[in-house]
Parts: structure tokens; C-alpha cells; sequence
């Protein structure tokens, strides 16, 4: 590629230009593939995008299977996920409307029609696999694969829709499905838009793609939140069309006073402040690989190992696990367990913390007739419930010995701690 095409000279701006612009562009990306869900992801890829390429703003419209197309909207949709017009959607039909506006051929500038070329422009290039652009300032035009020539006079355009594809060699054959579509708004015309933004779509749709798919978490070894949710779906299915046969449960918990954790370390003279963050990430690691453990290798009685739990992570410091099959006083003794577990388990620094250990909190949910989501619900109040009382607490070691470390189980609408739930069975 001549020098007069190439990428970093196309982004050259506040006189950063060749390998600099190259170091901070891979800052850039590297960041996007930084984000945690899909949610954190597409906010990177806005900010990471309006800093790199000097646009306006950006828009992340990605295909949402969840939204059932209407009789004229024919068979896809996608929504903004993140960015400018958040919530907004595109369909198919969107592609064939408008057949006024031809490409290449300017027509009257009207506030209406601007809007609807923009989302035409978005859905040609979802429905094309193709870069779109429209320019809209006196006149409006629509364009394919635009051009630094094909401004309007403004020096930049006004909408670039850029198409995102997934593909992954097997074998002799590259598989390809699409993802979605990058807008940008109000991006400089330097250099041919096409050609520079194409090898960004391989990435971007590898960021997007990743936490939709991705089963385990890299941290905790766990396995993620929206997989941990479709088993107890399917666990909790199994236990409605056996009428309750089934048994099981949910065992929800959290790394107590993580936070305390980090900030007594970084107060400890002995530990380097650049590897505080690594100490939090291996006391995560540690708690997942136990937890993980007891759900796989947990012993009923004697011969018996029980290895049918599937655990995951919940937000950043909580976690569940579903446990088919196990009667609710066994659920208890899987807590009481794997509450030992963690403290056996010894992490540097934990003997400034007011318990001397890193310890976990466990709410025990048996199975019962009802939905999924109030399940599910119950959970995340739970967890919420725990992290509230120990930060209210946080600042005096003695109230906070009280509320770590504690095992509650639901039962008749209320949470009981273990003793007393035996003593009502009995």
C-alpha cells in the first residue's frame, strides 16, 4: 500500500503519526477486549472508537435474535447497544425503504428523510456485507464504499456504516456469520474509508461475539453468569415436570469484604501496590477453584461422591451453584463444607483482615414450585443483602466478624440460619 494510503497516516492527528499512533491504536483495541459483558464491551468499543478515529460519536448496532421481526420487517433486527441512539432498531425492510434516494445521487435536504437514510445506510450494510455511508448537509446522498471525494464539503462524513462479521477457519472452510454494524458519525475523509476500517471488523466482532459465547470465566475458572442461568432454567424445568421428585437446590455466595481485602494490602508495607490487583484476582481464583471443586467432588456418605453441581460466577464477587438431585439437609452440609474449604484455603495478607481469614457467605435456596426468574431474584437480593450489611459494617472489626462468614438457608419465606433449619426438619 503507497504511503499516501496508508492507515496511520489516514488517523494522523495531534501530530501523532507512524509507530506512536500504531502503539496507542493497539492500546486502544487491546482495551476493548478488556470489557467484562457485552454491555461494558460495547461502551469500550464507543470510547475507544470516538478517540482513535477522531469521530463525533459511535453506534454499535448489534443483531438481537430476541426481537421477533414483524410481518413487514422482514427477517432480521438489530438494535444500538451502545452509543449515540441507544435502543434504537434497525430491520431489513429498512434496507428497501426510501427508493428515492439511489446511490451516488444527492436529493433535497428534509430533517425526516436524513434520519431514515441513516438507518437505510445502516441496514444496506448489514443486509450487503458492505461499507455505507450517507452525507447529509444541504443535500443528503447515499453512498457505497465512500470515498474522501465523495464529501459533500464539510470535510467529513456525516454517517459511516461499517459491517462486522465473525469468521473462524475450519478446515478448508472459513465460516462467517454477521454481527452487526459500527456507525460512525461525523468522521474525517482522509484517505479511502473502506480499506482502513476493514481490518478493524474481525476484531470487534471477536470482542462483541466473546461475552455472548463464552462459557467459563477466565479468572475463577467458574463457569459465567448467563450459562450458570440457562442450567438452573433447565434444572429448575426438571423439577417442575417431576412434580418436585427431583430435589435440589441454588447455593448463591460471595468472597467476604473483598474490598477490605484489597485496601489492607495496600496499606501493608509488605506488598508491592502494583500487584494488589493480582493478590484480589488469586484470592478469586482460589475461592473459584474450591468452590468449583465441591461441586464436583462432594462426599454424601460413605463411597458416595456426589459430582453433579455446576457452579458460576454472579457479578464480580459473588458466585451459585445449582445442585440437582440433593435433599435440602444436604444442601446445607455442601455450604457448611465448602465454607471450610475457603478458610483452609490461605491467601497473603488475610491476617489483617478482623476475622483472619478470607471467608465466604452462603444463602442455601431449595428448590420449590414457582418461576425461574423469582429464583433467580431471591439470589441476587440475597447477595445484595450480604454485600450492604458488611460495608455497613466495614469500619468496626467486631460488628463485622458478625456478619461474615454466615450460612442462611430460605425456608417458609425467611432466612434461617442452619441450626435452627435442622431443628425444624427434625
Amino acid at each position: 500500500m503507497s504511503e499516501d494510503r496508508g492507515w496511520t497516516s489516514f488517523f494522523f492527528k495531534r501530530g501523532i503519526a507512524g509507530d506512536e499512533f500504531l502503539s496507542k491504536f493497539l492500546e486502544g483495541v487491546a482495551r476493548i477486549f478488556e470489557g467484562g459483558d457485552e454491555e461494558d464491551t460495547g461502551r469500550k468499543v464507543r470510547n475507544e472508537l470516538k478517540r482513535i478515529l477522531d469521530c463525533e460519536d459511535v453506534s454499535l448496532y448489534v443483531r438481537d435474535d430476541s426481537l421477533k421481526p414483524g410481518a413487514h420487517e422482514g427477517s432480521w433486527i438489530l438494535r444500538a447497544k451502545s452509543g449515540f441512539g441507544e435502543g434504537n432498531t434497525v430491520c431489513q425492510a429498512d434496507a428497501t425503504s426510501l427508493p428515492e434516494l439511489e446511490v451516488g445521487k444527492p436529493v433535497a435536504f428534509d430533517d425526516t428523510l436524513a434520519q431514515k437514510a441513516a438507518m437505510k445506510a445502516i441496514a444496506l450494510a448489514f443486509e450487503e456485507d458492505a461499507f455505507y455511508g450517507c452525507d447529509i448537509e444541504n443535500k443528503i446522498v447515499l453512498l457505497k464504499d465512500p470515498k474522501p471525494e465523495d464529501d459533500l464539503g464539510s470535510g467529513d462524513l456525516s454517517v459511516l456504516a461499517i459491517p462486522l462479521r465473525f469468521e473462524k477457519r475450519v478446515g478448508r472452510v472459513t465460516e462467517r456469520t454477521r454481527v452487526g454494524v459500527l456507525v460512525l458519525f461525523k468522521t474525517p475523509v482522509r484517505r479511502e474509508l473502506a480499506e482502513v476500517e476493514g481490518g478493524l471488523r474481525s476484531l470487534l466482532a471477536c470482542a462483541l461475539v466473546a461475552p455472548s459465547c463464552q462459557l467459563k470465566d477466565p479468572v475463577t475458572g467458574m463457569y459465567t453468569e448467563a450459562h450458570l442461568r440457562t442450567e438452573l432454567e433447565r434444572q429448575v424445568s426438571m423439577y417442575e415436570l417431576t412434580q418436585g421428585k427431583l430435589r435440589g437446590g441454588f447455593v448463591v455466595g460471595m468472597v467476604d469484604t473483598l474490598k477490605v481485602y484489597k485496601q489492607a494490602l495496600e496499606s501493608s508495607a509488605r506488598i508491592d501496590p502494583g500487584r494488589v490487583s493480582e493478590k484480589v484476582s488469586e484470592v478469586l481464583s482460589e475461592v473459584g477453584t474450591a468452590v468449583n471443586r465441591r461441586a464436583t467432588a462432594h462426599t454424601l456418605n460413605a463411597g458416595v461422591v456426589y459430582r453433579g453441581g455446576l457452579a458460576g460466577r454472579v457479578g464480580n464477587e459473588g458466585f451459585g451453584v445449582v445442585l440437582p438431585l440433593l435433599q435440602p439437609g444436604e444442601l446445607c452440609m455442601w455450604a457448611v463444607n465448602l465454607s471450610k474449604d475457603v478458610i483452609k484455603t490461605h491467601f497473603e495478607g488475610e491476617e489483617h483482615l478482623g476475622s483472619g481469614d478470607v471467608t465466604v457467605s452462603l444463602r442455601v435456596i431449595p428448590f420449590a414450585r414457582g418461576k425461574v426468574d423469582e429464583l433467580w431474584g431471591l439470589a441476587l437480593r440475597a447477595l445484595e443483602d450480604i454485600e450492604n450489611s458488611q460495608l455497613r459494617a466495614r469500619r468496626d472489626d467486631e460488628e463485622l466478624r458478625k456478619v461474615v462468614n454466615q450460612i442462611r438457608v430460605f425456608h417458609a419465606g425467611k432466612w434461617i440460619t442452619t441450626r435452627e433449619y435442622v431443628k425444624r426438619e427434625v
